[in-house]
């Protein structure tokens, strides 16, 4: 199978962490490479401020959708891999307590408190008085750590194994890597610092919120994520079907049977996230009877 079609088969079948680690990864690569090229045909690059976050709030009011493109950018190798690595491990450890769609909304809300920090702290404490005007904030930094001190308040006294450490548990783990972060700063990127603790502070306000009062914060952009997946399911089904005459006798490909597998659970799971919020009882006649028929499928 060509790396291509291998590569959209995962992206499409392995889960929310992977779109994540895949989208980060995806968007590197295009700016590094459309980067070498306006370096090779002296092209200018003032097209980069329009994805990072710049902590000039007239700049910002210009361009507000950075805002969320920020938190998908990465310039630099090492802080690329880092990020990648990071949201990897600490996203396989928050799948373990919460949903794919809340690591998606956690991951967003950690970025959003991070540029929330990032520019209210340029804006107000003397020190930055010099750098406002021309300091931009990118990657993923603030929505790894939301999603670290998510999983750590959530279930602080769950441990997990280390290497060459052993067990340790996940509230020593959040606390490592923020003081970590604090005593790895530099002078030059104590903005960002600050956007991580951002980032880490709507973390530790999720995980505390939903164990102590089930106030899930990351709600907003699971009903955002629901509603273009409705969207999508909608449009699927008012597109003119190909009448195709297939052979019977031929078994199905991996690949088609985790196709239609994939599309059956994803169905089941917009059934019952419907029955999450509103009662089996105002499920309609079709969904109950698509929601038996499925779950019977084998």
């Amino acid at each position: 199978m060509p790396v291509f079609q291998e590569l959209k088969r995962q992206f499409g079948t392995g889960g929310y962490l992977v779109r994540l680690l895949y989208i980060n990864c995806g968007i590197f690569i295009i700016l590094k490479l459309a980067l070498v090229a306006c370096m090779l045909f002296e092209l200018p690059v003032d097209w980069v401020p329009y994805l990072e976050l710049p902590s000039s709030l007239g700049r910002l009011l210009r361009t507000p959708w950075t805002v969320l493109t920020y938190m998908f950018v990465h310039v630099d190798f090492l802080h690329a891999i880092f990020n990648l690595l990071a949201l990897y491990w600490f996203g396989k450890i928050f799948l373990r307590y919460f949903s794919q769609k809340q690591l998606v909304g956690v991951y967003v809300l950690g970025g959003f408190a991070g540029a929330l920090t990032y520019v209210l702290a340029l804006n107000t404490i003397p020190y930055f008085g010099d750098m406002r005007d021309f300091s931009y904030l990118i990657g993923a930094s603030a929505s790894v750590m939301g999603i670290i001190f998510a999983s750590a308040a959530y279930y602080p006294d769950d441990s997990i194994r280390l290497a060459l450490i052993g067990e340790i548990k996940l509230k020593y783990v959040g606390l490592a890597v923020f003081l970590l972060d604090v005593i790895g700063f530099s002078s030059s990127d104590l903005g960002g610092t600050m956007a991580h603790a951002g980032g880490a502070l709507s973390g530790l306000l999720y995980g505390l919120l939903l164990r102590k009062k089930n106030v899930d914060l990351s709600s907003p952009v699971t009903a955002i994520m629901n509603f273009f997946s409705d969207l999508h399911s909608e449009m699927r089904k008012r597109k003119p079907k190909m009448k195709v005459k297939v052979n019977p006798g031929r078994p199905k490909t991996d690949e088609e049977w985790n196709k239609q597998n994939n599309s059956r659970n994803s169905r089941i799971d917009s059934i019952l996230e419907k029955i999450k919020k509103s009662g089996y009882a105002n499920l309609s006649d079709e969904e109950k009877r698509e929601l038996f028929d499925l779950s019977n499928k084998k």
